[in-house]
């Protein structure tokens, strides 16, 4: 009797493996992917800005500030190099940190908290964008872009890598000799 219980058992068992094994394996739904535009420089990682339903349609990809506060880029990376007075839709200032040929820009109000206003233009080994650096070959930075991104989001020329989150202004990673030479992004 005690044999029988232990074979119908055993044989149940088999059966729930044999049937979790054939049922089909549903996707997990890839509209709900979240990717953080992160700069890093001088050693630490900024996040500016978080998008929302990358494997979405355009329309439902959106985005929110990362980083809030002056105070919270220049806790990670120092002071700015250069402060100008910004008074366009309001009175603020546009913080520069710059090193060689890279410039990222950082617009807030006078009280430190982000207009929203950020430029990054990396054109040496300065800073990283979402893991890109200048000198990268196309291809890794391809797959790396690919990976990060969904091939439906990152589009190739013959010097050019563009980066399309929804409705927003594309992610640029310009190209020469077959490697990455400049990086760009702008948000307003």
């Amino acid at each position: 009797m005690k044999t029988m219980k232990r074979r119908l058992l055993a044989m149940g068992v088999c059966l729930a493996v044999l049937f979790c094994s054939l049922v089909p394996v549903q996707p997990v739904d890839a509209a709900t992917k979240t990717i953080n535009l992160t700069v890093r420089y001088k050693g630490k990682n900024v996040t500016f800005e978080k998008f929302r339903n990358v494997g979405g349609s355009k329309s439902k990809v959106k985005c929110t500030m990362g980083v809030k506060t002056y105070a919270a880029v220049k806790k990670a990376w120092g002071k700015a190099n250069k402060v100008e007075k910004d008074n366009y839709m309001g009175n603020g200032n546009s913080y520069t940190w710059k090193n060689g040929k890279t410039r990222i820009v950082f617009g807030a109000y006078k009280n430190g908290n982000r207009k929203g206003d950020i430029v990054i233009d990396i054109q040496n080994k300065k800073a990283t964008l979402c893991g890109i650096k200048v000198g990268m070959s196309k291809m890794q930075a391809l797959q790396k872009l690919r990976k990060q991104f969904g091939k439906k989001n990152v589009s190739v020329t013959n010097n050019q890598l563009l980066v399309q989150m929804g409705y927003y202004h594309p992610i640029e990673f310009n190209l020469k000799s077959g490697k990455v030479s400049n990086i760009h992004f702008m948000s307003s």
